[in-house]
């Protein structure tokens, strides 16, 4: 369970101690896989997928006031929690917050939020309202579950917050903006999202391969909302048959392409193909990670669906490398990455870019259990699991 944050502008909380939230990659099992190639494992039994490393790798690294849902719902995808997949899409219920209210609302060391949690079997989160007029007065909590649960969890809080005590809490649905129409494209390809140079930004890891190489998403961008649409007309398009034609034979090299993930479909980019298998390696561009899939499985994408920018960001993490002589992060350092830093908004901020590869250093920043932000890289190094990385590695920006 995620602790209260100094900052309560971002806060998760999930179902359970051990589950986890927010919009992690839908197939994240083969994201975690550090293998080589040649040992690929069975992601899926019945398709024969196969889980595949980076190939980075070898880099060092009704009414609303009554509480119930009935107003409009929208959904994210299916992602998969540490303990287990999940195998449905469930909505999610977004209501504004005033930020008078949003202490009482998570509760001392998170103990209020916790329990509606618990109680009602969802998952919440409260985020920075999308509306820049209402940046600096409300915030926006987002109850995620199936439909009886939302109600039950929404019930809840107009017992412990009634009308005529907390006038400014009516639960009305908010909707988030909606998806972008007029998105510049370059190429026949969605533009990437970028951190921004010299500033701090929340991030999520929706990915991640090893302590030192991962993938982020900016919840607070403009367009992150719109993710959730996409996934929807693509789960509803590509599971028709015939809904789209498959990859042409020999497979080209960057194309963008739609593959199947467990019950979704999701926006990768061909990295590799292999003629002799017949298999393509791919990088999901909004969750990040990658995956060794059959080309015949891989379909073509349609024009609208290449509108909204890539969501997920491949970084590496900046100032260390591993201590390990063979290059690798060890098990242990990879674990604590995960406890530290997965399912959970925490902070960014661009440091230079890969000599080798052009992905961007980073440096993430955690709250401790005091209050305080503290460094990955400057724990990891504590640790001994890190050690200075090569300067030469990185071209750095000016900060």
């Amino acid at each position: 369970m995620i602790q209260e944050q100094a900052n309560p502008k971002s806060s998760y909380m999930g179902r359970t101690s051990t589950g986890s939230v927010g919009r992690q990659h839908p197939v994240n099992s083969i994201c975690m896989c550090s293998r080589c190639v040649e040992q690929l494992n069975d992601l899926h039994s019945s398709r024969g997928y196969k889980s595949s490393e980076s190939p980075h790798s070898t880099h060092s690294e009704g009414s609303a006031d009554s509480g119930r849902a009935t107003g409009p719902l929208t959904s994210y995808s299916p992602f998969a929690d540490e303990y287990g997949l999940q195998t449905e899409i469930l909505p999610i219920y977004e209501f504004e917050v005033e930020n008078t209210l949003v202490g009482l609302i998570i509760g001392v060391k998170g103990k209020t939020i916790r329990e509606l949690c618990c109680r009602a079997d969802v998952r919440m989160l409260i985020r920075p309202h999308h509306t820049q007029s209402k940046y600096d007065t409300h915030q926006i909590c987002s109850v995620e579950g199936r439909r009886e649960n939302i109600n039950k969890c929404l019930h809840m809080i107009r017992l412990r917050f009634p009308p005529c005590r907390f006038p400014g809490l009516n639960l009305k649905p908010v909707l988030p903006p909606p998806p972008t129409t007029s998105a510049t494209t370059l190429r026949g390809a969605p533009t990437a999202l970028t951190l921004t140079e010299g500033l701090l930004s929340e991030v999520y890891i929706s990915a991640n391969v090893s302590a030192g190489h991962f993938f982020l998403q900016l919840p607070t961008h403009s367009s992150f909302p719109s993710l959730t649409v996409l996934d929807q007309y693509m789960l509803s398009v590509y599971t028709q048959p015939g809904g789209a034609p498959d990859l042409p034979k020999p497979c080209n090299v960057g194309v963008l392409c739609a593959a199947p993930a467990y019950n979704g479909w999701f926006r990768a980019i061909t990295l590799a193909y292999e003629p002799e298998q017949d298999e393509t390696l791919v990088r999901f561009v909004d969750y990040g990670g990658f995956a060794r899939l059959p080309r015949a499985d891989l379909r073509q994408i349609r024009t609208d669906f290449m509108t909204l920018p890539m969501q997920s960001i491949e970084c590496y993490l900046g100032n260390v490398q591993p201590a390990e002589a063979n290059g690798q992060w060890h098990e242990k350092a990879n674990e604590l990455f995960q406890q530290l830093c997965v399912s959970k908004v925490i902070q960014a901020a661009l440091i230079g870019y890969s000599r080798q590869d052009g992905i961007p250093f980073v440096e993430l920043y955690v709250v401790d259990e005091n209050k305080k932000s503290i460094r990955i890289d400057h724990i990891l190094m504590e640790l001994g699991y890190a050690k200075p990385m090569d300067p030469s590695m990185i071209e750095r920006v000016d900060l």
